[in-house]
């Protein structure tokens, strides 16, 4: 029996006297949910993706977005893709659609904000298939329970290439890593989590981390891979059922990529972030002011923000939260417990860490 998720909060819902030092790192990241993929420091048994070992991988992005999408097709079902017009679910409706044979369907689901951030892709590879959605209807309970159709999200890919939390400390991306833990904004309490685990496992990392950068690429493939696999999911529905809806970059492929290349992330710059995977566009949708400047927008916060009539501001996002109905715990067998019920005890035993 293990953890597929976990809310954040349940230690203090559910008073399990437990302060999890995984909070340190994933708060660093902006992680909602934090899982150690080295299983040092997870709070319960987790259901994780382990880190894989590279070999003599040697296959560039394009060739793991194209191997992605054929697995994907292999499933034998048709394909539902979440397209933002950001650069990941991008690069992935390329990828799906230049492996899909006549016979297969790949349906778009995207909102006008799709549109706007990515018009020549609209106009060559959407226009005429399916309209936009409004955001309410976007994050469909009823699409995400029916398992007849394969749900694709753009998710892992930014964890492929770094974090975009170090979007602010860009100007520190060179610093010794060691220097974050005198950041004035970051709490004692933080700092103390963050460096307790840090210290005790950053050599397992399979990469020298050496910077700032090194470190926040770590933190956010390590810590936050899972949490950004199923958010969708769990933290922004009420549905328990992740069976079907599936994240594009989560592949091993894509980590060794990650792992192989972590000198060609970024130029320095937030406008080169990214910029392998803008390449790959850029072969097949041909759109210079897209390659040379696009970069990473928050596209689910699009999503989230116009989906209510109310002010999307921490008020909301604690109500929302603490609605009945919100998953609080889910297990590998499809167990799930909503945030008011009773996590039976034997359930902890078996769950959590010793």
């Amino acid at each position: 029996m293990k953890v597929k998720y976990y809310r954040p909060d349940i230690f203090k819902i559910d008073d399990l006297k437990i302060n999890p030092l995984i909070e340190g790192p994933a708060r660093l990241v902006e992680a909602y949910m934090g899982v150690d993929r080295t299983n040092m420091f997870n709070p319960f048994n987790m259901v994780y993706d382990p880190i894989p070992s590279v070999g003599d991988f040697n296959k560039n992005w394009e060739e793991c977005c194209m191997d992605a999408a054929c697995d994907l097709w292999s499933i034998g079902k048709p394909i539902e893709l979440f397209w933002s017009g950001g650069i990941d679910s991008s690069g992935a409706l390329i990828a799906l659609q230049e492996t899909k044979t006549n016979s297969e369907i790949l349906n778009i689901r995207y909102t006008e904000d799709s549109i706007k951030e990515f018009p020549l892709m609209w106009e060559k590879l959407v226009k005429g298939r399916s309209d936009p959605l409004p955001h309410r209807e976007i994050l469909d309970e009823d699409l995400f329970n029916n398992d007849d159709i394969i749900k694709i999200t753009g998710e892992c890919g930014d964890q492929c290439f770094g974090s975009d939390a170090l979007h602010k400390n860009l100007d520190k991306h060179a610093d010794n890593w060691e220097t974050v833990l005198t950041w004035p904004d970051m709490n004692q309490q933080s700092r103390e989590q963050l460096a307790k685990v840090l210290f005790d496992q950053i050599d397992t990392a399979p990469i020298d981390v050496v910077t700032v950068f090194d470190l926040f690429w770590w933190c956010n493939f390590c810590f936050k891979w899972q949490d950004v696999d199923s958010r969708m999911i769990f933290t922004y529905t009420t549905t328990p059922n992740w069976n079907s809806t599936l994240s594009f970059f989560n592949t091993a492929d894509f980590q060794r990529w990650s792992i192989v290349n972590h000198d060609i992330k970024h130029s320095g710059t937030w406008e080169t972030y990214k910029q392998p995977a803008k390449e790959y566009i850029n072969k097949y949708i041909k759109d210079e002011t897209y390659r040379k400047d696009k970069t990473k927008e928050p596209s689910l916060l699009k999503v989230l923000k116009g989906s209510t009539d109310e002010k999307y501001d921490y008020e909301f996002r604690t109500k929302r939260r603490n609605n009945p109905q919100s998953i609080k715990l889910v297990l590998d067998d499809g167990q799930f417990w909503r945030r008011n019920e009773k996590v039976p005890d034997e359930v902890y035993e078996t769950c959590l860490t010793k």
